[in-house]
């Protein structure tokens, strides 16, 4: 009779654990997975802004030119998976990714240009045939005297830094409601509840790279 009672004490003890672990572990391991990927998308978001930045160094620092270079190097994220890639559909393929990588961006993601910002644009843009712009040219040979307004020298003037804020989606369930509702609650920033709205995470990444054309203020 004891031996009896014991067995079942010990089966119930055996699913209470089970459910405690389902219930604690589960949600621990999605938040994993999900914080996993979000490294990894970061990853393509860094390496896409800096290749944004330097298309843009060597396009006057042109924004159109730094968004379509960003999707490009976001593609990988938006080929599909429903078929192994080979020589008959490599190209259409990845030009769709591209199409919707570009639409995706387009909607969800923002460019803002931190140098040379507007003070530095007012101390050294000039105007030339028409566009104004700030010089590119010489640069060793030019005053390093800092602008009345921006406080920087040319020099500084010609560094391109760029701040890119995408909105990626998080696919891993429960890890995605749990994660979108606790930064929505700390964090306040209007572009990024934007994002949560959404029901996506702002991805923020800086491009770096020194101008190699003027850039045009216009």
């Amino acid at each position: 009779m004891l031996k009896s009672r014991a067995r079942k004490l010990a089966g119930a003890a055996m699913v209470e654990f089970q459910a405690v672990a389902l219930l604690g572990l589960l949600p621990l391991c999605l938040g994993l997975l999900q914080s996993a990927l979000l490294a990894i998308e970061n990853h393509h978001v860094d390496h896409a802004a800096f290749m944004a930045a330097r298309a843009g160094a060597t396009a006057h620092g042109d924004t159109g030119t730094m968004r379509q270079e960003f999707a490009r190097a976001m593609t990988p994220l938006f080929v599909t998976s429903s078929d192994p890639l080979d020589s008959g559909n490599v190209t259409g393929r990845v030009l769709s990714a591209y199409a919707r990588a570009l639409q995706d961006i387009a909607l969800y993601g923002s460019i803002k240009v931190l140098s040379p910002d507007a003070a530095a644009q007012r101390d050294f843009g000039r105007t030339t045939e028409g566009i104004r712009a700030i010089p590119n040219d010489s640069l060793e040979h030019r005053s390093n005297s800092a602008g009345r307004e921006s406080g920087v020298s040319l020099q500084a003037a010609n560094i391109l830094q760029v701040e890119f804020t995408y909105c990626r989606p998080l696919i891993v369930p429960f890890a995605r409601q749990m994660l979108i509702g606790v930064l929505q609650r700390m964090d306040a920033a209007p572009a990024h509840q934007r994002c949560y709205v959404a029901g996506r995470i702002p991805v923020v990444s800086t491009g770096i790279a020194p101008m190699q054309s003027d850039f045009r203020t216009d």
